[in-house]
């Protein structure tokens, strides 16, 4: 009864002493976010939501959304980690309950005649020969006295945290990537149209170049370059297939699906139009807003649980084992008082002599919680600078539009006026074919700058985190 009192003591002396928990516990830390952006951010704008194409109202970008979401290999990877990472959170979890396990054996033996061990009556070496049958349950627990089994929970949950976030991460990033795909196939849709058209004014100045050249009204010069201008656009309307087959052909990589798969519906698309203002809010709600930085924050956090760990190595560890069975010669005897044996008691380990490998781990998972918050601040930084870039690109664009369209509308003056004055036999078709130049290849630009706004536009959404939002404050270890 004494013994029993004794590990009973133990055993609760233990578990007063597995409150304390080693290591520093995690604090998230500040931002230091600016309190504006460089570049002007809208005050007024959409707010993002989570399935934030659907604000454009485009059936077929909606329809190429729901495909990449349902097949792009990379989600699916993502997927595989956080199961990954759940299994070993659960195993994690597993260590701070007792171990029970069962066996059974049954086993022949015999002794030696010749041990040294082999008892002796009457000058005659007494052996043993048989059969043995032992059923036997076996218990084993650790009892966390220096929390390293709730910092090896605390840093799996962590990593499981993170490997959600970086899930969540991926869809942001494949949904604005495709529709930047999707956006930039439409405006090479839209120069398509400006380019042929321009490929038609200048065919037809050609015709024209070469009745005055053959009627002896012009020089080869005139000419030549006229037909320099109309090989210059036929280069051009051939380029567009390459460059719409490389689009066609990420966005069928993004969908995950091959490319021959891929179907565009072009003539059921109107020409893209300026995008709509989207909101980018403060610097500071970038924390909230990026999956990303709160996915270095849950790598900081694991960093951070691993130093307990390290630092319980240098603690002893106690173990309760036990055991409790029944073991006979005789099977029909097996389950008996007499056959029953049993082992119960605490084992210590302390650690004297490690080589210095305990110090180094803890040298290690130090170095990694500094690496972890370089990381986030480095993270944090890219973030603000791509809002910043997004932002930029966006207010640059717009004021190149601007000026692009008041050149279309001097030029299409005068056009018009060249136009009326080949009505009247004041000039000859070649010179309203030349007006044409200067609105036609603006209407080639502005296609082209509407496929950057649109891009700057998915930057932006990808910067600001694609909708995704967590509002919960971040936990504290301990």
């Amino acid at each position: 009864m004494i013994q029993l009192k004794t590990v009973l003591t133990l055993v609760a002396t233990a578990a007063l002493a597995a409150c304390t928990t080693l290591g520093p516990n995690y604090q998230a830390p500040g931002a230091n976010a600016p309190a504006a952006y460089r570049a002007v951010a809208p005050a007024a704008g959409a707010e993002l939501q989570r399935d934030w194409w659907l604000m454009f109202g485009d059936a077929q970008l909606n329809a190429l959304q729901t495909q990449a979401l349902q097949a792009s290999p990379t989600l699916a990877a993502a997927a595989a980690r956080i199961e990954k990472a759940r299994a070993v959170y659960g195993a994690t979890r597993a260590d701070e309950l007792p171990r029970l396990d069962i066996g059974a054996n049954e086993t022949g033996l015999r002794t030696s005649a010749k041990s040294v061990t082999t008892p002796v009556l009457g000058g005659q070496a007494i052996t043993f020969e048989g059969w043995q049958s032992t059923v036997q349950a076996n218990l084993g627990w650790e009892i966390d006295l220096w929390g390293r089994v709730k910092r090896q929970a605390e840093a799996a949950q962590a990593q499981l945290d993170a490997s959600t976030l970086d899930a969540a991460a991926a869809r942001v990033a494949l949904t604005a990537d495709v529709a930047a795909a999707y956006w930039q196939w439409r405006a090479l849709a839209d120069e398509g149209l400006a380019l042929q058209r321009l490929r038609d004014s200048r065919a037809k100045a050609f015709q024209v170049a070469q009745t005055r050249f053959d009627a002896g009204s012009s020089t080869q010069q005139d000419l030549e370059r006229v037909r320099a201008e109309l090989a210059s656009a036929d280069a051009d309307v051939a380029d567009l297939p390459r460059r719409q087959a490389l689009v066609v052909n990420q966005i069928a990589a993004l969908t995950g699906q091959a490319a021959a798969e891929l179907k565009l519906q072009a003539s059921a698309q109107s020409a893209l139009t300026t995008p709509p203002q989207i909101r980018a809010g403060l610097p500071s709600e970038l924390l909230q807003r990026r999956p990303d930085l709160a996915q270095s924050l849950a790598q900081l956090h694991a960093a951070t649980a691993q130093v307990g760990i390290a630092e319980a190595a240098f603690y002893p560890s106690i173990r309760l084992t036990g055991s409790f069975g029944y073991q006979s010669k005789d099977l029909s005897d097996l389950v008996s008082a007499p056959a029953r044996l049993y082992n119960f008691g605490p084992s210590i380990s302390l650690p004297i002599f490690e080589g210095g490998k305990n110090k180094a781990n803890l040298a290690g998972a130090k170095a990694q919680v500094d690496e972890s918050l370089a990381a986030f601040r480095g993270r944090m930084l890219q973030a603000l600078r791509e809002v910043d870039d997004a932002l930029a690109e966006l207010q640059g664009r717009a004021a190149v539009v601007d000026a692009q369209n008041r050149t279309l509308a001097s030029s299409g003056q005068a056009l018009a006026v060249a136009r009326s004055r080949y009505d009247k036999g004041a000039v000859s078709y070649l010179d309203v074919t030349e007006a044409e130049r200067t609105p036609l290849a603006t209407e080639r630009a502005l296609a082209q700058l509407r496929g950057a706004q649109w891009a700057a536009t998915a930057q932006l959404v990808k910067a600001l985190g694609g909708g995704w939002s967590d509002h919960k404050a971040p936990a504290n270890g301990g």
